[in-house]
């Protein structure tokens, strides 16, 4: 997953996606999944892609900025149903500071790709993103967004070093907030808030949490 995976989720939610996909990424839906067709640089389908955010976490607020690789690609799906499959791939990294003590973690790679599927209507969307990935709530989607979180054992602000997480949301679409949610857990789990002391990689007996809730 890239640094803003899960905002298609929240660009539906808040009623800012198009369910028709955009002539930039446009990609015929009989063409092969696995094809190279339809990719374009992701500021071409999301301008904001790559703009600074706060995420509430670690007891504070921690900044996330682009690093110094930011090389990534989207593509936009039709479906036969008349949803749409967003795809990501490329390379990027990402930059964490903490705002209570500076600390920084440097050049974090957050380049697994990922996919998004919305249904036609926009109140369902199926996501599965893959390591490496940065996982957070989004306000946006409401309580039950971070209830999703916890319930899957899945901190506030979470590496996914190996695997895959997946989310099934249902959107009211008049709040667009979540109502309900799951997250499913394939994979290593790092809880980001332990790796601000610079032992990044280090100390793996507290550093991570594995879990696996298919």
């Amino acid at each position: 997953m890239n640094r803003l995976a899960r905002l298609g989720a929240v660009l539906v939610a808040g009623g800012t996606m198009a369910l028709t996909a955009s002539p930039a990424g446009a990609h015929p839906a009989a063409a092969a999944p696995g094809d190279d067709a339809g990719w374009v640089p992701i500021e071409e389908l999301r301008p904001g892609y790559y703009d600074p955010i706060d995420i509430s976490a670690c007891g504070t607020t921690v900044t996330m900025t682009t690093g110094d690789v930011a090389d990534i690609e989207g593509r936009e799906t039709p479906l036969p149903d008349g949803g749409l499959l967003f795809e990501v791939r490329g390379d990027v990294t990402v930059d964490l500071t903490r705002h209570d003590t500076g600390q920084v973690i440097d050049e974090l790679d957050v380049s697994g790709p990922y996919t998004e599927q919305v249904s036609a209507d926009g109140t369902q969307i199926v996501g599965a993103y893959h390591a490496p990935s940065i996982l957070f709530p989004y306000p946006e989607l409401g309580p039950v967004d971070a209830a999703a979180f916890e319930a899957a054992g899945i901190p506030d602000l979470a590496y996914v070093e190996k695997g895959v997480v997946t989310f099934d949301l249902v959107i009211d679409p008049d709040t667009g907030e979540a109502v309900t949610e799951e997250a499913d857990v394939d994979g290593r789990i790092i809880d980001l808030c332990t790796w601000f002391d610079g032992d990044r990689g280090q100390a793996h007996g507290h550093a991570y949490a594995y879990a696996d809730h298919r």
